[in-house]
């Protein structure tokens, strides 16, 4: 045999392919299909997340409405208005001042605004007032449930003390 013959059997035939093996696509699909789903998750957990801290800021500024109300008609509730508009006289008011300040607060604001729209009946903001635990301060309680999963019950608490009340005290 020639040389040429020789080297010519010998050459290896290259085949050029175009595109990727099968086994690239399936691993490339592979790596999409678990990204697009990580991406999913996050994007469900953070529309929860938004949407609990939406319902939070409501229920809080509903509170923060009703307290600033409560200050307001505590600074209204002075000895001449008592004289001029209640249907007790102002020594009977000096008797329990709390008292009678938790009194006209109920009746001024009687529909305290604290019902947001976004949650059910059952988890609406309850306000108590409470005059017997703290001798001359008016406690008001905000309870409600929280929006989130993980948090029960949670309450505001707020202490007056009425505004008239050092104006009973004679020397």
């Amino acid at each position: 045999m020639n040389i040429k013959g020789r080297y010519r059997h010998q050459r290896q035939h290259k085949v050029t392919t175009n595109g990727f093996t099968m086994v690239e696509v399936l691993i490339a699909g592979i790596l999409m299909a678990s990204a697009l789903a990580a991406v999913g998750r996050l994007s469900v957990a953070a529309l929860s997340v938004s949407a609990h801290s939406s319902i939070r800021a409501s229920m809080e500024a509903a509170i923060n409405d009703n307290i600033q109300t409560m200050q307001k008609e505590d600074s209204y509730f002075t000895p001449e208005w008592i004289k001029d508009n209640a249907d007790y006289d102002f020594e009977t008011a000096c008797a329990n001042p709390a008292e009678k300040l938790g009194e006209h607060l109920q009746s001024v604001d009687q529909d305290p605004r604290l019902i947001v729209d976004d949650e059910p009946k059952s988890n609406q903001i309850k306000r108590t007032f409470d005059f017997s635990t703290i001798p001359g301060i008016l406690k008001i309680i905000y309870s409600f449930e929280g929006p989130e999963k993980q948090i029960g019950s949670e309450i505001r608490v707020i202490e007056i003390n009425p505004n008239f009340a050092s104006q009973c005290y004679r020397t």
